[in-house]
């Protein structure tokens, strides 16, 4: 789990939805809004929070490392959710799923632009 330092207030503008700007501020970001979702949250709601965090980050230009971030971040986090909070948040790892096709297309582009491994 990342620890975003605490004395420049990154952490409380995370909280309050900026962009994260790294796969560790999303982690935090994502971390924090599970941590102190109320009991009753609709799981709808909480979904769409997190695609929301996502998407900020990966942001309008979107690249490999960006992608390769955002699911090593959504892996992480769910591993870490069930560690610190004793349950399962199978919702992370269907939003990485869910970006399956976006990231298969991604590939096929830079395979046609700069061809295949050999």
């Amino acid at each position: 789990m990342p620890y975003i330092n605490s004395e420049n207030g990154r952490r409380e503008a995370l909280v309050k939805g900026d962009k994260a700007q790294s796969a560790g501020e999303l982690n935090f970001q994502i971390f924090s809004y599970v941590k102190h979702c109320p009991d009753n949250a609709v799981i709808n709601d909480v979904r769409t929070q997190i695609v929301t965090y996502v998407e900020n980050f990966l942001g309008k230009k979107r690249d490999y490392q960006k992608y390769n971030d955002m699911v090593g971040c959504l892996n992480c986090c769910y591993k870490e959710i069930f560690r610190r909070q004793g349950f399962y948040m199978g919702m992370l790892l269907e939003i990485v799923d869910s970006y399956d096709e976006v990231i298969a297309i991604y590939e096929n582009l830079k395979i046609k632009e700069n061809s295949d491994v050999a």
